[in-house]
């Protein structure tokens, strides 16, 4: 689906919410019901009177991650009569800038999802371009499966500045070349290393605010050295590292940063906002980006020979560049969570995706042009995450993939080795 029918299709969906009456046709998705985990406590939802969603809360800043749960009746279908949940400004039903995330639902109507409240609301082509997050009232928005009933909840957004992040909070992981080791970094700038990954200087302590946490991290071509970027696209150098740019001050970008990824010769690296803006340094050259309609964009990973794939935080859509390829995902794509980081299979046609939950989702082709293999989640190997997802990694042969938990912990999937954490003895 290309970026204008995404926005075409949300622009409908909306229309036949204020209508109160259902879609007449499955598009691939919701482009803007979704889950926009209704931090809200109680709503009745798809399947009519008895019904309702539990939420953990009913106000909170970007980066608020909020659990939900409900029921939304018998004979749910995604695409035909679910599409989850959109988040927009109240009284903006119709107008106005969106996110939606559509949640899996069982054949007993049963859900549950983990949403991400974003720093960026997407657009569309009647409503124009997206919007940053702004302190007030919001709501969550979606249509009863059988019923059609349109049902909202509120939410109040109590600050546009995001959540303060812990300083202990590890909010990045790279792989060394040979896979056989990782770095992590905290949101303070605090970098470990494990196994064969040289040990890296942190940054000083107070070099980051508290407002303007590190959100990312890349590594140098030869694993000497480090970039780190905060959420206003300060970039710090790191051993070796050569300083190639920052985001100048004073001209912050229109959404915070939310990922980095280097060029593969290591002479650049890209900066993505939420709202799909892509600034390059060095010899990250730019071939394009997504508009506002999928945003909040939570990822941008290095295509081998060239280029860069961006990813969806709530609908998982995949853009290639050179070329704007849509590898997979887009509105109606069905996750359990708000996405939280991605990584490249070797070939640079395919992606594998993390979300906060633990969950792992694949897009596009491997090596010989086969599917791309998933190898593993949190969710699958019924694990209780103790802190949510933040980072991820693959291993350079894309034989696996690391998970990086807020709290350290990593988990390892494939022929990505386990080479300890900060939470192991």
């Amino acid at each position: 689906m290309k970026p204008e029918e995404s926005s075409r299709y949300l622009d409908a969906l909306r229309h036949l919410h204020a209508l109160r009456r259902p879609p007449r046709r499955a598009v691939n998705a919701l482009g803007a019901c979704a889950l926009t985990t209704v931090l809200a406590a109680t709503l009745s939802a798809c399947g009519g009177s008895g019904s309702s969603i539990k939420a953990s809360v009913s106000s909170g800043r970007p980066g608020t991650v909020v659990t939900l749960s409900g029921n939304a009746g018998s004979g749910c279908v995604p695409g035909q009569n679910w599409f989850g949940f959109s988040f927009e400004r109240a009284g903006d039903q119709t107008n106005g800038p969106a996110t939606a995330l559509t949640a899996p639902v069982a054949t007993n109507g049963s859900w549950s999802a983990s949403f991400v409240v974003p720093p960026y609301l997407g657009g569309s082509t009647s409503r124009g371009p997206g919007a940053p997050i702004a302190a007030g009232s919001y709501q969550f928005v979606t249509t009863a499966c059988k019923s059609h009933k349109v049902l909202s909840t509120p939410f109040r957004v109590t600050s546009s500045v995001p959540a303060p992040e812990p300083a202990s909070d590890f909010v990045g992981i790279a792989a060394t070349s040979d896979g056989q080791g990782y770095w992590v970094v905290r949101a303070d700038g605090a970098m470990l290393s494990y196994g064969d990954a040289e040990p890296i200087t942190s940054l000083p302590a107070g070099s980051v605010g508290a407002g303007t946490p590190i959100v990312a991290l890349a590594r140098t071509y030869d694993g000497h050295g480090a970039w780190l970027v905060n959420s206003e696209g300060h970039v710090y150098d790191l051993g070796d590292a050569r300083s190639y740019g920052s985001l100048a001050s004073g001209k912050a970008a229109q959404a915070p940063i939310t990922s980095m990824a280097g060029t593969p010769d290591g002479r650049g690296y890209w900066l993505l906002a939420a709202d799909g803006q892509v600034y390059g340094f060095g010899d990250a050259h730019l071939a394009g980006m997504p508009n506002s309609y999928s945003a909040p964009y939570d990822a941008i990973v290095a295509r081998p020979a060239g280029g860069y794939i961006i990813t969806g935080a709530d609908d998982a859509e995949n853009y290639a560049y050179p070329g704007a390829l849509v590898l997979g995902g887009g509105p109606g794509y069905t996750m359990s969570a708000t996405l939280v980081g991605a990584a490249s299979t070797p070939s640079g046609n395919g992606t594998w995706l993390a979300g906060s939950d633990g969950g792992v989702y694949s897009f596009g082709t491997g090596t010989g042009n086969a599917a791309v293999t998933f190898y593993g989640s949190v969710p699958g190997d019924k694990v209780t995450l103790k802190a949510p997802i933040t980072g991820m990694a693959a291993s350079p042969d894309g034989g696996g993939y690391w998970l990086l938990g807020a709290d350290g912990t990593i988990f390892d999937f494939g022929d990505a080795h386990f080479f300890g954490d900060p939470v192991s003895p």
